[in-house]
């Protein structure tokens, strides 16, 4: 089954489904048969729709022929299947040690149909007529669909397209130049110092961030340490700013901690 995926997987770069399956999940549907034909793994089903691999199957089916399917057919068959033929032929259960006829059947049957193929195959006269009876499909004669290239999928073109619709319906969105400035909350200025506007959508509804006393801190605190953390915890560890502040926050919510 490991050597089955890593053929699968050196064609994930060249098929669009192949590339854009989980490997797990192409691991369980070629664990797992079929639902509409128990001969087959759910995979090879899927690949039976495909317009490269479907042409591929069908001559690969063709040249197997029925001598595969009936080697087959008892490894692949699922074993209440099994059961029931048992029981409809009176040999159930089979004991063990004991072969059960009708695999021996299958086993008889592949072999006469594989001894007739190679006689046919070296001229014998005498499996002729045989070979008519069960006439054997010339895979010569059998032309695949011509198979559809697959081109790669161009993100750039659909994104661009999408892009395109939003413009075009005008909902593509447009972020304002804001500046708040401090000394004259809640007044801003755009993109131009000249064009003034009034702020009353931001988190800063309350003006703290031109409060003197955090305005104070915050300087103190900036001549003492710097500017930033100078990385994440798992990086530079905890700060002594940040503890006192989820401590309070901790005290404000009644809460035993605080993050």
């Amino acid at each position: 089954m490991l050597d089955k995926l890593s053929s699968i997987a050196r064609f994930k770069s060249s098929c669009p489904y192949l590339g854009r399956t989980k490997v797990s999940t192409l691991r369980t549907m070629a664990t797992r048969t079929s639902a509409r034909f128990p001969a087959m793994s759910r995979l090879t089903e899927k690949a039976s729709h495909c317009p490269v691999m479907g042409p591929a199957l069908l001559i690969s089916s063709t040249q197997t022929g029925s001598v595969s399917r009936a080697r087959s057919y008892a490894s692949l068959a699922e074993k209440s299947a099994v059961d029931e033929i048992h029981k409809t032929e009176g040999v159930f259960p089979v004991s063990a040690g004991v072969v059960c006829p009708h695999a021996s059947a299958a086993a008889a049957a592949s072999k006469s149909a594989e001894t007739i193929r190679a006689a046919k195959m070296a001229g014998c006269p005498a499996h002729a007529h045989k070979a008519t009876e069960q006439p054997n499909v010339d895979t010569a004669t059998i032309k695949p669909e011509p198979s559809k290239r697959h081109s790669a999928f161009s993100y750039e073109q659909f994104y661009t397209a999408e892009l395109d619709k939003k413009h075009h319906d005008k909902s593509y969105r447009y972020f304002n130049n804001i500046n708040r400035i401090a000394p004259r909350f809640p007044v801003a200025h755009t993109a131009s110092h000249a064009e003034e506007v009034d702020v009353w959508c931001s988190n800063d509804y309350l003006g703290m961030s031109r409060n003197p006393v955090v305005l104070e801190t915050m300087h103190r605190t900036l001549n003492q340490y710097g500017a930033g953390a100078g990385g994440t915890r798992n990086i530079a560890g905890n700060g002594q700013m940040h503890l006192a502040l989820e401590d309070e926050l901790a005290t404000l919510h009644r809460k035993p901690a605080a993050l």
